[in-house]
């Protein structure tokens, strides 16, 4: 399985990366590097008392993750949605702190820190010549799934760059592709991500987040309307591929990262974009209820809305209408 990717997203280091403008992001480069000579335990217990002081403060994403909590779970008290907010803070700060070792560490010791279950379904999806997409929900430990899934078979993907910070980009590219794996701009064209499919690479694939973009769905998301990415039916026909839901998990308990794979999905596409992108929402809504808190609730996910519908972050967002961008 070979094939030239001369076009994929493989930003190189040059001298004007250390510049005075880029130091703030090789200062915090050095404090994951610092961290990650932390035993795991220590960083647990940093994790704790950073979600304690970030959910101590009234900041904007604290308020979009209640937001999305309360819209998502109405059937959830105030206690409730405050220790789901808890767990999550906690999980996502864990992660953030042990992103050094996606950087500096090795595949060996990135392969020890996890479990991997259902396997046999992405193998059994193979079967016939099908491509593989493996359909995943942003979750806190997304990035680690990523790496440990390009350590199983290789791996494509579609990223958004980093255009505004140089060094970030090429930071955060060299994390990704330290294993082998292969990442486009969100901007470029998918033929070469399909070609590489349809060739036996497996795309890892994350289309939760809200791009509003006029090639959606509003699809039902928890009760509510979701813009909804409507071109997973096209690209599975397209990559000749099947869709195998996936989801990643960082448990603070025992310290470790796992990965699960279910069946791929049946009858899919069915040619109509809309049940399309209802399935992948109600697709989604299972992985996310597998543990509510490895989800990433920091996300608008509620952004755009239909045109008859109020906003759901009313102070810092506007309606927006699908029609009216089209027109």
């Amino acid at each position: 399985m070979t094939r030239s990717f001369h076009s994929s997203h493989r930003p190189g280091f040059r001298p004007g990366l250390l510049a005075p403008a880029f130091w703030p992001t090789w200062i915090l480069c050095a404090a994951i590097a610092l961290l990650w000579l932390l035993p795991r335990r220590v960083r647990g217990w940093l994790a704790e008392g950073c979600a304690r002081i970030l959910l101590c403060r009234r900041s904007k994403r604290r308020t979009i993750a209640i937001t999305n909590l309360s819209t998502c779970f109405p059937d959830l008290d105030q206690a409730g949605i405050d220790a789901l907010l808890h767990r999550h803070a906690r999980i996502q700060c864990e992660v953030y702190l042990s992103y050094g070792e996606l950087l500096f560490g090795s595949a060996r010791r990135l392969q020890d820190l996890f479990d991997v279950t259902g396997l046999e379904h992405a193998q059994q999806a193979c079967d016939g010549g099908h491509g593989i997409i493996l359909l995943m929900p942003h979750c806190c430990a997304f990035e680690f799934a990523g790496q440990r899934v390009v350590l199983i078979h290789p791996v494509v993907s579609m990223a958004r760059l980093h255009t505004d910070n140089d060094a970030l980009d090429w930071l955060i590219n060299r994390m990704r592709l330290r294993f082998g794996g292969v990442v486009y701009g969100n901007r470029q064209s998918m033929v070469p991500l399909i070609k590489a499919v349809r060739e036996g690479f497996w795309m890892f694939y994350l289309p939760d987040e809200d791009q509003r973009t006029d090639n959606g769905e509003f699809a039902s998301f928890y009760g509510t309307p979701k813009l909804t990415i409507a071109t997973i039916g096209r690209l599975a026909t397209a990559c000749r591929a099947k869709v195998v839901p996936m989801m990643g998990h960082y448990c603070p308990d025992s310290r470790r990262f796992k990965i699960m794979f279910f069946p791929h999905l049946e009858a899919f596409p069915s040619g109509d974009p809309q049940r399309d992108a209802e399935r992948m929402n109600a697709t989604f809504e299972r992985l996310i209820d597998l543990d509510r808190a490895q989800y990433a609730w920091t996300q608008r996910i509620f952004r755009s809305r239909p045109d008859d519908a109020p906003p759901i972050y009313p102070s810092f967002e506007r309606k927006y209408a699908k029609t009216d961008s089209a027109a």
